[in-house]
């Protein structure tokens, strides 16, 4: 996996030797109204307790030799000074001045079902947006994700459950920009904007979405999602948003199931025609850079076949039985590449 704290893609492995690329899953939640570190302290420790308690079975199964771990904690204080440390504990990172926190699992035992996983904490968009990140590599276990997407999906239920997110998302087997989401990058959305109105469009749409109460009330309420077809699961969230599976199998995520999903959010989604990846990222995205191929002006590696390039604010008005397009998928190693269509 990419260092996640080069803000760039935490999950993609690089190019290999010609074989197929490792199976890998991205788990993310925002939050926004962060501003209070005391309420984030505690958030942050019962959020990393009940990931161990999903997850960690998967990378330590009984029996097996502990992995190697590390943690990392970086801290800016009020004047601007950064500094790096490794704390012991992820309880003892999370201090007033704590920016970014990452706890990592790796060299994990044959046995295991996961090859590594990291767990990430980060600021981002100034103090009052946080971004809560996992992500599960399966390096030499080709099969073995179908068997961790049920835990994720119960961690997603419960953290989204416990707090009122901003937005929210599982990706299978795509890279990421994060803290920006892919939709983001072809829209040319900085992530600051993105954050900003998160409770004014939807920042993205995936296989797992989590849309916030202001938004949810906008598209007419979870049995209105519901009723739209384009869902396998509607789950109504306490504070009033939903989360939302497109289908059962991530692995069906695509085409004609990703437009359905397109269609039932377009009234919430940012306007304007996605494109390819901008070869100068927007203002204030400068993870881009950190993220192989971006700057060259193609799609880097990143699979945009699950964005849908119109604009939401015309899908009401697309002729009957046309097919809207969708965005590049990643090239294959072969003469021809795929195409998402």
């Amino acid at each position: 996996m990419y260092d996640q704290l080069l803000g760039g893609d935490p999950g993609r492995p690089g190019p290999g030797d010609g074989g197929p690329e490792p199976d890998f899953v991205t788990w993310l939640l925002y939050l926004d109204r962060c501003e209070d570190p005391v309420w984030l302290g505690g958030l942050a420790r019962w959020w990393y307790d009940e990931a161990c308690r999903v997850l960690l079975p998967f990378v330590h199964p009984d029996g097996a030799a502990a992995p190697a771990t590390s943690l990392t904690a970086f801290e800016l204080d009020a004047a601007g000074r950064g500094r790096r440390r490794r704390p012991g504990r992820w309880a003892e990172g999370m201090t007033e001045d704590c920016c970014q926190l990452s706890a990592r699992w790796f060299d994990v035992a044959p046995q295991a079902i996961a090859s590594e996983m990291d767990i990430f904490l980060a600021r981002f968009a100034g103090r009052r947006h946080v971004r809560l990140q996992i992500s599960i590599g399966f390096e030499g276990r080709s099969g073995r994700l179908p068997l961790v997407l049920p835990a994720l999906l119960e961690l997603t239920r419960l953290v989204a459950d416990a707090t009122d997110p901003a937005y929210g998302e599982i990706v299978v087997n795509a890279g990421m920009l994060s803290p920006a989401t892919m939709l983001d990058a072809a829209l040319g959305r900085s992530t600051e904007s993105s954050a900003q109105e998160s409770r004014t469009h939807l920042r993205g749409y995936e296989w797992v979405t989590v849309c916030p109460a202001e938004l949810t009330r906008r598209l007419g309420g979870p049995e209105r999602l519901w009723a739209s077809g384009a869902f396998a699961e509607v789950r109504p969230l306490p504070h009033g948003g939903v989360l939302l599976r497109a289908t059962d199998d991530p692995a069906e995520y695509r085409e004609d199931r990703v437009r359905a999903v397109f269609h039932a959010l377009a009234p919430v989604l940012p306007p304007g025609r996605p494109g390819a990846l901008p070869t100068v990222p927007p203002a204030g995205s400068a993870m881009l850079s950190a993220v192989p191929g971006v700057l060259a002006g193609d799609p880097g590696g990143h699979d945009l076949s699950r964005v849908v390039f119109a604009d939401p604010r015309s899908a009401g008005r697309h002729v009957p039985g046309q097919r809207l397009e969708l965005g590049p998928g990643i090239p294959s190693s072969g003469p021809a590449g795929p195409t998402a269509r």
